[in-house]
């Protein structure tokens, strides 16, 4: 080794910080080194040098001798103003002897930290200190140059790792088989660590299966070595830890490693080291090292575990692609299960589950199918009471919504004129029947046959204002109710022959229309049941029988109804015609997502159909 790289390595040993004990005695052998080379017999003694970095203890020396105030004040004031400061006695300035002179010299390394070297002497004069100075400056030196060779040491370190990871992967993409590639990149390893070999476990189950070897084609997992190799990997992924074979000294780890040690087989310079393979979720795999004569260093190790971290996801997704497309599927089932399944993106699955569950009690679960109407009772038979004759309206007791039972008077008319006439005729007939009298008498024939022709004339004249009297009083053949027809304020007018005078509904038998909506008359079929809410009445229910499936269409309002006629199942005695209600016709069962969504279904299509259509 020449004299630059020498000098280099004692550099970088010397700025290690990772031990603690060797950098205080460095840097006390440094400062006693220091202390002799700025001292200057009979013009400066060093009295205490001290080393200080920025939010660490102080290292001074001699050891145990304090810092002065003026030492103190230098060094804050200098790592404050990031400048060399001075405090205490000035030399040049008064008698010498007045006391020590703290000089104090600061340095930012790379990376923003500082440090301040501080000299407590006795100085004699001004030429002498800048001469302390100057030295203490040039001794500061090796600092950061000491750091940045360090950086890009460590710079170097990362590049030429990260290029034999991009090798590494370079070897296992580069095969199509997974065996294959396995194999290469186990070989990729053995030869770039020095390896006697290198073996890949991938976990199955609960064990680990021996699925690659370093520099080798085929191999019998049944083999004694095969074995050993499978247990060593097995120890390090139950306990899932990194093992080392043999322990490293100090290292007081709990670690079952007799699996390890059966792999060594007592020999004395091999080492065995077993790294478990974590995708994230799970282990899922070991790597496990074998190497005759040198240990695995602590860098070693650590590059070892990053390139393990870096290829345990590449080697799943290869094993995975590589197997069975019927193994495939059922690993895909499984990974959907799990994710289903899992305890993770809990929320989001609860949510599903129970939008699914809703949607599954909506399939199965059903409920009654009704369509609502409007409904009117109406009377089975509704009889117009019509005037059989032009007269004048004499008398009329009944009004609409009146009770009529059977031979009350509903209306009379004037029949005074048919009185007179009858009268008339009545008295000539009496007259003709003198007549005829006579004639009998006298034996005239003839004109007894005309008396006769003229008597049956009269009878039959009479008969006909006999029917007309009788007429002119309309009384009700049945019990019922009137539903049309007010003459009460008519009295003495006149009415034409055939007029309407009142519509009377019998209470015998009733009927309801009910006025179903156009997109449900398609569901209307006969014999369907019913219920009628009345709004007199509206704590009573009546049950109704579809009796006419063909309806008949209405537009009213602005929409279109259908007109559909049902019967009471049982006579009802309490409704009369013209009551208005709400009627609920049963459909059937049916599914609570085709109750709930048939309706908007159907306006989509409809909407779709308008304004999608080709």
């Amino acid at each position: 080794m020449d004299t630059a790289s020498e000098g280099r390595q004692i550099s970088n040993d010397f700025w290690d910080l990772s031990n603690a004990l060797q950098r205080d005695d460095r840097l006390s052998a440094w400062l006693e080194s220091l202390s002799a080379a700025v001292a200057v017999p009979g013009r400066l003694r060093p009295l205490r040098l001290s080393l200080q970095f920025k939010g660490s203890p102080e290292m001074g020396w001699p050891k145990g001798r304090l810092p002065s105030d003026a030492a103190r004040r230098a060094a804050a004031e200098a790592l404050l103003r990031t400048r060399p400061a001075l405090a205490g006695h000035l030399p040049g300035h008064g008698e010498s002897g007045a006391g020590p002179t703290a000089v104090a010299v600061p340095i930012t390394v790379p990376g923003g930290d500082s440090l301040v070297l501080t000299l407590e002497a006795e100085i004699a004069d001004s030429e002498v200190l800048n001469l302390a100075m100057t030295s203490l400056c040039l001794a500061m030196g090796w600092v950061p140059a000491t750091m940045l060779a360090e950086r890009r040491s460590d710079e170097t370190g990362a590049e030429q790792s990260a290029l034999l990871s991009l090798r590494a992967l370079t070897a296992f993409i580069a095969h199509h088989r997974f065996s294959e590639a396995a194999r290469a990149l186990m070989t990729h390893l053995s030869d770039r660590h020095g390896c006697d070999r290198v073996a890949l476990g991938l976990a199955s189950r609960e064990h680990v299966r021996l699925e690659a070897i370093s520099h080798t084609g085929t191999f019998s997992r049944t083999l004694g070595l095969s074995r050993r190799i499978q247990a060593a990997m097995e120890e390090a992924f139950d306990q899932q830890r990194v093992i080392h074979w043999p322990l490293p000294e100090g290292d007081s780890r709990d670690l079952l490693v007799a699996a390890q040690a059966d792999l060594v087989d007592g020999i004395s310079d091999r080492f065995v080291l077993s790294v478990p393979l974590f995708d994230g979720k799970a282990y899922c795999g070991v790597i496990l090292f074998e190497r005759t004569g040198r240990s695995f260093t602590a860098e070693e190790l650590r590059r070892i575990e990053a390139l393990c971290a870096l290829m345990t996801p590449i080697l799943l997704e290869k094993r995975d692609n590589d197997r069975w497309l019927v193994v495939r599927a059922v690993k895909s089932l499984q990974g959907v299960l799990e994710l289903a399944f899992g305890r993770s993106h809990l929320v989001i699955k609860v949510s599903l589950l129970s939008v699914l569950l809703i949607m599954g009690a909506l399939v199965v679960l059903k409920g009654d199918r009704t369509v609502v109407a409007e409904a009117v009772v109406q009377g089975t038979e509704v009889r117009t009471i019509s005037a059989p004759f032009a007269g004048f309206i004499a008398e009329a007791p009944f009004r609409e919504g009146d009770h009529v039972s059977n031979g009350d008077l509903l209306v009379r008319l004037d029949d005074r004129d048919f009185t007179l006439e009858l009268t008339r005729l009545t008295a000539l007939r009496g007259q003709t029947e003198l007549e005829l009298d006579k004639a009998m008498s006298e034996h005239k024939r003839s004109d007894a046959a005309l008396a006769e022709s003229r008597i049956r004339q009269n009878d039959a004249q009479i008969a006909l204002t006999q029917q007309q009297i009788a007429r002119s009083k309309i009384v009700a053949t049945f019990d019922g109710t009137v539903i049309s027809g007010d003459l009460s304020h008519t009295i003495g007018g006149s009415v034409d022959q055939g007029q309407p005078l009142l519509v009377v509904a019998p209470l015998t038998d009733f009927r309801v229309d009910l006025m179903v909506p156009e997109d449900a008359v398609d569901l209307i079929k006969a014999d369907q049941s019913a219920a009628l809410k009345v709004a007199p009445l509206p704590e009573r229910s009546y049950a109704l029988i579809l009796r006419e499936a063909m309806p008949v269409a209405r537009y009213e309002n602005g929409q279109t109804r259908y007109q559909v006629e049902a019967r009471f199942v049982t006579r009802p005695g309490e409704l009369v015609p013209g009551m208005t209600g709400i009627a609920r016709i049963n459909l059937g069962r049916a599914s609570l997502a085709e109750l709930w969504l048939g309706p908007f279904s159907d306006r989509l299509r409809l909407w779709l159909w308008r304004n999608m259509a080709f």
